[in-house]
C-alpha cells in the first residue's frame, strides 16, 4: 500500500469514527469522493489573490484539491468545528496559503474582520442544512451572505435538496449537478447574491 493511499484510508476512517459520534453535524459517514471534489474546484474562478472559504472542511478532501488548484498569492479559509478533525487538517495539510479556523461558519464574517480579510471571492460548504433547525439554517445563510463580496460565488453540495427553497430565498441558486459517484450521491448547487450579475 503506498503512503498516499495508506493516508487517506487513514483520512477515511477518523472521518468514520467522527460522522458516528456526530452524524446530525458531520451528515455523512464517509469523506466526500474526488470526483465531487473535481466538480466543485472547476466552478471556482481562480486568479491571483483569490479569497476561498470552505465550510465544514472535515478531514480536507475538498481542501487539498482547492489548494492543488489555487494561485501562491490566494488564500484559503477552512472552517471545521470538529476538533479531532481541526487537528487531522493542521497535521496533514501544510500550507501558507491555508488557514484553519475551528468555529462556527455562522461566524465567518467576525473572522474576516479580526483578519482585516475582504469579502470571500468564493464559499464552499458541504454543510447538511437538512440536519439542521431552521434557526442555525438561517444563520448560517445570513453568515454566508454577509462574508460573500458582490459577485461572488457560493457553491453548495447536499444528498437531498430539501434546504434549496430556503437558499432560493436568499440567493439566486441553481442545480448545476448531481455526482452519482459520491456515496451518498450529491447535488450541486450555485449560487449568487440576489441582483448581482456573474463575471
Amino acid at each position: 500500500m503506498n503512503k498516499t493511499h495508506s493516508n487517506k484510508r487513514h483520512a477515511s476512517l477518523i472521518f468514520l469514527k467522527e460522522g458516528m459520534k456526530k452524524i446530525h453535524i458531520q451528515g455523512s459517514l464517509l469523506p466526500s469522493s474526488k470526483y465531487l471534489g473535481g466538480r466543485i474546484v472547476k466552478r471556482i474562478p481562480m486568479r491571483d489573490g483569490i479569497l476561498i472559504v470552505e465550510l465544514g472542511a472535515g478531514t480536507g478532501a475538498f481542501t487539498e484539491m482547492i489548494l492543488k488548484q489555487m494561485p501562491k498569492k490566494g488564500t484559503l479559509l477552512a472552517f471545521e468545528t470538529n476538533h479531532v478533525l481541526a487537528e487531522h487538517l493542521r497535521k496533514t495539510l501544510i500550507d501558507k496559503r491555508l488557514v484553519i479556523i475551528e468555529d462556527d461558519a455562522a461566524l465567518l464574517p467576525k473572522h474576516l474582520a479580526a483578519r482585516s480579510l475582504p469579502l470571500a471571492d468564493c464559499i464552499v460548504s458541504g454543510l447538511p442544512f437538512g440536519d439542521f433547525s431552521r434557526t442555525k439554517r438561517q444563520q448560517l445563510l445570513n453568515a454566508i451572505r454577509d462574508g460573500l463580496r458582490d459577485n461572488g460565488k457560493y457553491l453548495q453540495f447536499q444528498y437531498l435538496p430539501v434546504s434549496l427553497p430556503h437558499i432560493k430565498q436568499m440567493f439566486e441558486a441553481h442545480v448545476i449537478g448531481f455526482e452519482l459517484r459520491n456515496f451518498p450521491p450529491a447535488f450541486l448547487y450555485e449560487c449568487r447574491k440576489r441582483g448581482t450579475i456573474a463575471k
